[in-house]
């Protein structure tokens, strides 16, 4: 999270992206081989996240316990290629054959592209914990910008609920089949795999997921490396 530094004021509008750098610029005049928690000023006049939020007027508090490579192995772990594949792919393959996959995917992939090249570049000039809702506020007409950026911040709230209770709730089915792998008799399941049993089984799953993210931060990042090793035998 990061909170407003006192005695300086936050800047309030897109256009003093361009005061931000230059503030960062006059205050760092003088002090050579000033070292940061990222990493040491370019030459060319790059900064520290953390020198971006003081700017800002914050300070940085949350902790990045993650490398560039963990970080990219979390985004490709997110995206979930296998899972992704394995519960879509039947609807183009009925509906076009392998010529809309493979077009489909090269377009969808331009797009997802442009939107990802957005997002960094409206990150860069606003790392702050709030994400997109604070990015909305920031970038949205003064008369419009409380209400879109609640809009926002509810929608992505809901949209990250909701998409983790439906991987969670795949992840019980597919659990729930790989045990019926193994039959009692022909075509008949070991696992009779009733209502209760299921939704207790994504219950479980749900607070063992909650569990680890709220108590293991120091192992997620390796965490991470392992499913990338994973989802790419999967993909394989």
């Amino acid at each position: 999270m990061a909170d407003t530094v006192p005695g300086k004021a936050a800047y309030g509008t897109q256009s003093d992206a361009f005061a931000t750098d230059n503030d960062l610029h006059q205050r760092s005049v003088g002090k050579e081989d000033k070292k940061f928690s990222l990493g040491v000023r370019d030459d060319d006049g790059h900064h520290s996240a953390d020198d971006l939020l003081e700017a800002m007027g914050y300070k940085s508090e949350l902790l990045r316990s993650r490398s560039t490579l963990q970080v990219a192995f979390m985004s490709f772990v997110l995206a979930s290629i296998p899972y992704g594949l394995a519960t879509t792919l039947y609807y183009p393959m009925v509906g076009g054959g392998p010529a809309n996959i493979i077009w489909g995917w090269f377009a969808v992939s331009l797009i997802i592209l442009c939107v990802a090249s957005s997002l960094g570049e409206i990150t860069s000039v606003y790392p702050t914990s709030g994400g997109v809702y604070y990015q909305t506020f920031m970038l949205a007409p003064s008369s419009y910008r409380l209400i879109m950026s609640w809009i926002c911040g509810w929608a992505f709230v809901v949209g990250n609920v909701t998409i983790t209770l439906a991987v969670n709730f795949g992840t019980t089915l597919f659990f729930a089949a790989c045990i019926n792998v193994f039959e009692s008799e022909p075509e008949v399941g070991i696992f009779a795999a009733e209502p209760y049993q299921v939704y207790l089984i994504f219950f479980a799953i749900t607070l063992l997921c909650n569990a680890v993210s709220a108590l293991g931060n120091k192992w997620l990042p390796w965490l991470d490396t392992f499913a990338i090793f994973w989802t790419f035998a999967g993909l394989i």
